[in-house]
């Protein structure tokens, strides 16, 4: 055993369950002979961690390719008329489907396939010469161990199509794969086929065995004369050179070699996969739509509060500026009020004395001589209105004295109005009068006429 295989055999045999660092290389999750293994390259280097007891207990890469154990797999070599109007792959696949192996729906299979050789044989009716041509398929076990499924990898490969082939036309591959033996098949350095083998220990009857599936092959022409079988493990097994011995071809030990992907890669995605990254892609689109809505949500909130704040803001303004100004506008209004009591000294319509004159000389002159009975009881005067009570013998009487009020060229400046006299129990009617000037706005409520009631009857 070289340099080299002695490494190889020291990093698998020790495996290392801890952290581990970023592989810069591609990442195989490979099924070993104890468990699941992670094999990669780091600055040139393999490195094998593991065995683990499930794939995503290695923690993989994004990227990393999942080598299926042939339990997950039919492995089926298959002959298929080579036609060339019609592609290899349907003529693989109706090969297939008359052995059976595609089931009831055979678009929903998930297999592939890989052309090994071609051979002629016998013309047929119309005299033309049939050729043959090998298939090596592989179709995915229904139900799948959705353990095995490790969403982040890249592709799904046949565990024996990623092995180096011993060299040679007509090669096998013995080794333990999670716990049990199978053989792989090569044809030309191609992989042909997987058989997990029925025996568990090395020995005599697995020669027996080996020897029954080699000649199933030979008779069906899928495999030639068997030039070389490598059993393939880093542990030593004395009942090793039992089995070697009674084999009837040649056969050698080799060390474990690393996985690598071949020339043309398969993809063997499981349906469970396929439904979750297709749900995964529909959970994206609902994301992508929900965010837009959210989105044009929040836009249109963001402009409705702009819309809304402007109005508030210019009020804010409007205050601010009005409270700046406050204390002038309250001096403008001082000096007007000022202003207006001494426009009333001197304007004869609003000079208080000449007001109470007017008001009071019915009583005092007579005048009219048709208003008896009438008595002021009180009086009020100010810039915003003049207002008196008093009593009238009856309520014609009272009526008379309104009329005289709202008659008066004196007192035509002021807009009078009086609620509905009230009667006394002594037969009097009490009355309330009030006067606004012009410019002055009757408080509201107080705006009465004739028909309003002072006490509320």
């Amino acid at each position: 055993m070289d340099g080299g295989q002695a490494a190889l055999k020291k990093a698998t045999s020790q495996p290392k369950t801890g952290k581990s660092r970023a592989s810069t290389g591609l990442t195989f999750l490979f099924p070993g002979p104890d468990g699941w293994e992670a094999w990669s390259t780091e600055g040139g280097q393999v490195r094998c961690v593991g065995p683990a007891p499930l794939p995503k207990k290695l923690r993989p890469p994004s990227g990393s390719v999942v080598c299926l154990p042939s339990r997950a797999f039919f492995s089926v070599p298959i002959w298929a008329p080579v036609v060339e109007e019609t592609p290899a792959r349907d003529l693989a696949a109706l090969a297939l489907e008359r052995k059976g192996m595609l089931g009831a729906n055979p678009e929903a299979a998930v297999w592939s396939m890989e052309p090994i050789r071609t051979k002629g044989v016998a013309v047929n009716e119309q005299g033309e010469p049939v050729v043959r041509q090998l298939d090596a398929s592989a179709i995915l076990g229904v139900p799948f161990d959705e353990n095995w499924i490790v969403e982040e990898a890249s592709r799904y490969e046949v565990a024996g199509r990623v092995l180096p082939p011993p060299s040679g036309e007509s090669t096998a591959i013995l080794r333990r794969e999670l716990g049990r033996w199978v053989v792989d098949f090569y044809a030309a350095g191609r992989w042909l086929h997987t058989q997990p083998l029925l025996e568990k220990e090395l020995g005599s009857a697995m020669a027996v065995e080996l020897g029954a599936l080699l000649a199933q092959l030979e008779g069906e022409g899928v495999l030639e004369e068997l030039q070389m079988l490598v059993l393939r493990d880093n542990q030593s097994h004395p009942e090793a050179a039992t089995l070697l011995g009674n084999l009837s071809f040649p056969s050698r030990i080799e060390s474990r070699l690393p996985p690598r992907l071949s020339g043309q890669p398969w993809n063997l995605p499981p349906p469970t996969l396929t439904e979750r990254r297709l749900a995964k892609a529909e959970q994206a689109k609902q994301r992508k739509i929900l965010q837009a809505g959210c989105l044009v949500y929040a836009v249109v909130m963001a402009l409705a509060v702009v819309y809304f704040s402007i109005p508030f803001f210019r009020l804010k303004m409007a205050e601010r500026q009005l409270a700046a100004i406050s204390a002038d506008a309250e001096k403008i209004r001082a000096a007007a009020m000022a202003w207006r009591e001494a426009g009333a000294l001197v304007q004869t319509q609003m000079n208080v004395w000449e007001v109470l004159w007017q008001i009071s000389r019915p009583l005092v002159e007579k005048d009219p001589p048709q208003i008896e009975g009438v008595r002021l009881t009180q009086f009020e005067y100010n810039g915003k209105h003049v207002f008196l009570t008093g009593e009238g013998k009856d309520l014609e009487q009272t009526e008379k004295y309104f009329n005289w009020l709202k008659g008066n060229k004196e007192l035509a400046l002021y807009q009078w109005s009086h609620p509905q006299p009230r009667l006394l129990p002594n037969g009097n009617a009490q009355f309330q009068v009030e006067g606004i000037p012009p410019g002055v706005a009757p408080k509201e409520g107080e705006e009465g006429g004739t028909d309003a009631n002072a006490n509320g009857s």
